[in-house]
């Protein structure tokens, strides 16, 4: 899974980007860059509550976005 998974269980684009309040580009750059900013975390988790998707969790956005142990060393 990838940030870009998460932002695809929203019905569309546009409906993510108007949740966060955030402009439709900038919600289309972190899909294709598969990385949402930390700054909208708290944005994207609120959101992502209303919708029920437990799933999406600040641990689970900075779990998606660590470096493995293996590569840190």
């Amino acid at each position: 899974m990838t940030h870009a998974d998460l932002i695809n269980l929203w019905p569309s684009l546009s409906v993510f980007a108007d949740e966060i309040g955030a402009h439709y580009e900038t919600a289309k750059a972190m899909r294709r860059r598969a990385s949402i900013p930390p700054g909208y975390w708290v944005r994207v988790v609120d959101a992502a509550k209303r919708r029920g998707f437990a799933d999406v969790t600040y641990e689970r956005l900075a779990e998606l976005v660590a470096i493995p142990l293996e590569a840190a060393e």
